[in-house]
């Protein structure tokens, strides 16, 4: 029992680790006057138009973002529910 919970723990320290990671990770793309910073985690850290950071467009692309990301996780769960029932799980 003991050694599960250890293991638990080591796995909930590796899943930290690898958020941590990932979020450090950036991504720079310019055109032009354009350009756009995306971290590891798929978020816009900024968003610069015509050589003018817009916040505003950063947070409504996050905030979809974020919005797709629980619509999908809602989507695959009902499937994951559909496939567990056909498999008589």
């Amino acid at each position: 029992m003991l050694d599960k919970v250890k293991q638990a723990y080591q796995l909930k320290k590796a899943q930290s680790d690898l958020q941590k990671m990932v979020e450090k990770l950036s991504v720079f793309e310019q055109k032009g006057e354009n350009s756009v910073v995306v971290t590891g985690d798929k978020k816009i850290s900024k968003i610069i138009i015509n050589g003018v950071e817009n916040k505003q467009i950063k947070d409504l692309v996050n905030d979809a973002m974020k919005k797709m990301d629980t619509k999908l996780q809602k989507e695959m769960k009902a499937k994951e529910d559909e496939l567990r029932a056909l498999l008589g799980m």
